[in-house]
């Protein structure tokens, strides 16, 4: 989506019960027809309870459609797909080892989009698991998404479909240019989805980060997991915080991936230079993808700042124009930023590194970008020739 459209309502969504309480309310309120894609849908008790609400739509006579990534919600049980066929949902994995999807093993589907009767939407980086739950005594892992009501919702109506059957989606482009969406007050907030599919040569979500950085004025404030920028982005945030903008950046204290946490750390050395703060959370696993800049704009989804995203899945976030939203925003990244959940890195716990431990992160750093090098050359290779 090029343009911003106004959308009725919007809220910012919390990874755990916030997050789990608004989805199933979603399904529930769903008449005529929802659908769930997600990269991860586990066989576990939130798996369950989401699998409950969409078994409850379907036997009400609402349209389910429910596509979930073949790799990353491996292995779905069993049972849970004989449930959802029994009740008539429409169920399918998005790129099994034997598919005419599967053009490249690393082509994933990682958006995260509910919406139910066009008319209302969740849009984030949070997955069915209870990881991103409440579940016993575990902080549910950090991570965010944004509730969205109004006829703007039937732009993602449309992507779901048209990837839940493999269309083409040259109907999303019909849709953005006609006029028949109706006009709100001037106060309601503007959004615009972006979508992220280099095979399919979408690379909205990097651009959008790219120009949110450049116009940058006075302040940038970056949630980032798995973070491994490339040289442009280093070079983009370097500028930014030269001319004066204060940029400060959550990332991961505590990862699922440790090798990707070294690698991550590596480039500690170059934000300190460039007058960059790090802060660490550590209160749970870092899986929010987001950024705020000025208190003004923001950028909430499934977008990772690494090569995965930008060259390998299919992702998706939502721009947000809304003071509103960006002052509640604002207020919840401070807290994190201020309080003692996290960890400020200053010069001297860089310089007490071990040798040891500063060799890990480089080879971590150059294994990364090693692999990105031979997957970017093997996506614009299949990109050529189809």
């Amino acid at each position: 989506m090029k343009k911003y459209l106004q959308a009725e309502e919007i809220e910012l969504v919390h990874s755990g019960k916030d997050f789990f309480k608004v989805l199933n309310n979603v399904i529930d309120c769903s008449v005529k027809t929802l659908h769930l894609q997600t990269y991860i849908f586990a066989s576990d008790e939130t798996g369950t309870e989401v699998i409950a609400s969409l078994i409850r739509a379907a036997k009400r006579g609402v349209s389910v459609y429910l596509l979930i990534d073949a790799y990353g919600s491996f292995p779905f049980s069993k049972e849970f797909q004989h449930q959802l066929r029994e009740a008539g949902v429409r169920f399918r994995m998005f790129s099994k080892l034997f598919s005419s999807e599967n053009i490249s093993l690393w082509r994933r589907l990682h958006h995260k989009i509910v919406v139910a009767d066009k008319k209302l939407a969740l849009v984030g980086g949070i997955n069915v698991a209870n990881k991103y739950n409440k579940w016993l005594d575990e902080e549910p892992w950090l991570d965010y998404a944004v509730l969205i009501k109004g006829n703007v919702c039937e732009y993602l109506d449309i992507l779901c479909d048209a990837m839940y059957y493999k269309r083409r989606r040259s109907l999303l482009r019909k849709w953005e240019l006609k006029p028949s969406i109706p006009e709100l007050p001037l106060s309601s907030p503007l959004i615009r989805f972006r979508q992220n599919d280099f095979l399919r040569n979408k690379q909205e979500i990097h651009l959008g980060y790219s120009h949110a950085i450049a116009r940058a004025e006075s302040k940038i404030i970056l949630v980032a997991s798995y973070f491994l920028p490339g040289r442009h982005l280093r070079k983009m945030l370097y500028k930014a915080a030269e001319r004066g903008v204060k940029i400060q950046i959550i990332l991961a204290g505590k990862s699922d991936v440790g090798s990707a946490r070294l690698a991550q750390n590596y480039l500690f050395d170059f934000y300190r230079r460039s007058n960059i703060e790090i802060i660490e959370w550590q209160n749970s696993i870092l899986h929010g993808k987001a950024m705020l800049v000025d208190d003004t704009w923001a950028t909430v989804g499934s977008y990772n700042l690494n090569f995965l995203s930008r060259y390998i899945s299919i992702e998706l976030n939502v721009d947000v124009i809304d003071r509103s939203f960006a002052h509640d925003f604002s207020l919840h990244l401070n807290k994190i930023i201020s309080e003692n959940k996290s960890k400020n890195y200053k010069k001297d716990d860089l310089e007490e590194r071990s040798s040891w431990k500063r060799l890990k992160m480089w080879l971590a750093y150059n294994f990364y970008r090693l692999l990105m090098l031979i997957l970017v050359a093997r996506r614009k290779h299949k990109r050529k020739h189809n």
